[in-house]
């Protein structure tokens, strides 16, 4: 497995060590967990993006969060931003019912 080295400031280095005590981890799996999931918003962040621009679809636009599309309709239901849909995607919607 590759090894990455980053630095961090001893307080954020405190801080984790305080949180990885309160869940039972170490350090190293602690910031691991923290990498995955701010991948995962960083994923969907850019997918909702691309979505309010209109450069894909709220299906594609799952995909790419890695997500199924009915939690990226529930978040965007959460951030306030409105589900749109055109002709082509209710037809495609309604073959696949």
């Amino acid at each position: 497995m590759p090894v990455t080295t980053i630095r961090l400031d001893e307080n954020d280095l405190k801080y984790i060590d305080e949180i990885a005590k309160e869940q039972s981890l170490d350090r190293t799996n602690l910031i691991k967990k923290a990498i995955t999931l701010g991948i995962h918003d960083i994923l969907l962040d850019d997918a909702l993006k691309k979505y309010q621009k209109g450069s894909c679809s709220a299906w594609e636009c799952a995909r790419e969060a890695q997500i199924s599309l009915w939690e990226f309709i529930d978040e965007l239901k959460r951030r306030g931003i409105g589900f749109r849909t055109d002709e082509i995607e209710l037809e495609n919607a309604l073959k696949d019912l």
